[in-house]
């Protein structure tokens, strides 16, 4: 039998998407998949501890052929997969790109969550990928060539044309629209660029955030201080966790689309962006390169600086024409884009043999 050990979550998140549908195929695929369903997460394991003798007790329970792991989930899964390595049996660990150490802003942290993402990657024996630089970059920590699986997210919402046709205003009067989607996080990078429109604090220019934060949160309240600090409240809002209908009026109401991140694994919002025909301005970081070509459907700047950034920004507000033909070549780029049925369907050709090989 197979042990699916991930909860979906909210499912409002990229990764928490991401295994919704891999659970669907595996449910459709398999038969003998465990649980039935993928449920919520369980408030009474938010203790990590509490998480990993929940995880041993079902592999315990269970004997499973297979069991499914999260490499963002290293720390709570070791014992589970210390067990089943033991008894020799295989293990399927999926690499999103979000590692938990980009959480933690103290070395040691980051050094003790990715000793454990280590020891998930060396003990599996297949990896699923969500994209090229992931493959690559779990890769060299496997320990031995183990078979690895790329299978790229497709689009959760794709833009009916009238949507996504973009038009630049020329209108100088007009603040040019900036957007961010994600959470208020250090590896999303939000500070940085809200620094950067504090750069820019002079330019006719407004940053709509889109995606939770908590007001109480230390990362937030340090967003608020350099907001406080170039004195640009009237050009951030945050919007919070928006639904579907809201989050597409703004994106068709936004002139320039950012990604700052440190660290990127693929980027669901940065492709629903070029859908719509948004110029980008993104890191130079994981996956993006793989989907922005630098001067051509964006500009890719350092990640984790402010200045690169605000220069990045500068450019495609003064320069009307770039900011026209990015569009143009990011709707191109759009209609190349994986869909939720091409993942499936390297699933079915690629996983699905591999997995049938373990249970059998």
């Amino acid at each position: 039998m197979i042990l699916y050990m991930e909860y979906l979550a909210e499912g409002k998140r990229g990764g928490e998407i991401y295994h919704s549908h891999l659970y669907k195929f595996l449910s459709d695929r398999f038969k003998d998949l465990f649980p039935k369903q993928l449920g919520k997460f369980p408030q009474n394991l938010k203790n990590p501890i509490k998480h990993m003798i929940y995880k041993l007790s079902l592999v315990k329970e269970f004997h499973p052929d297979l069991v499914i792991v999260d490499i963002s989930s290293a720390f709570r899964s070791i014992a589970a997969v210390r067990w089943m390595k033991k008894r020799k049996r295989n293990i399927l660990v999926i690499v999103q790109g979000e590692r938990l150490s980009f959480r933690y802003r103290f070395i040691f942290m980051k050094w003790l969550v990715r000793w454990f993402e280590r020891y998930l990657l060396k003990n599996a024996d297949i990896l699923l990928a969500n994209s090229q630089y992931i493959a690559d970059a779990s890769k060299k920590y496997t320990g031995r060539r183990i078979p690895i699986v790329i299978a790229y997210p497709g689009l959760e919402y794709k833009p009916v044309p009238e949507q996504s046709t973009y038009s630049s205003d020329t209108n100088m009067q007009k603040p040019v629209n900036l957007l961010f989607i994600g959470q208020c996080t250090y590896r999303k990078g939000a500070a940085f660029l809200i620094e950067a429109v504090g750069i820019l604090k002079d330019m006719n220019i407004h940053l709509n955030i889109a995606g939770e934060y908590f007001k109480d949160d230390k990362y937030y309240k340090e967003i608020e201080s350099i907001i406080k600090k170039y004195d640009i409240k009237d050009k951030v809002a945050f919007r919070g966790f928006l639904n579907r209908s809201e989050l597409t009026e703004l994106y068709i109401k936004s002139d320039i689309f950012l990604s700052p991140s440190l660290a990127e694994g693929y980027g669901m919002v940065l492709a629903e962006a070029l859908c719509y025909g948004l110029p980008v301005i993104a890191s130079r970081v994981g996956a993006i390169p793989e989907m922005i070509d630098d001067g051509i459907n964006g500009i890719l700047v350092n990640p984790g600086d402010s200045h690169n950034l605000a220069d990045g920004i500068r450019r495609l507000v003064e320069d009307v024409d770039l900011r026209n033909s990015m569009s143009q070549a990011n709707l191109e780029k759009a209609k190349t884009l994986p869909t939720w049925d091409d993942f499936d369907k390297v699933l079915e050709e690629q996983l699905a043999p591999l997995i049938e090989e373990m249970i059998k």
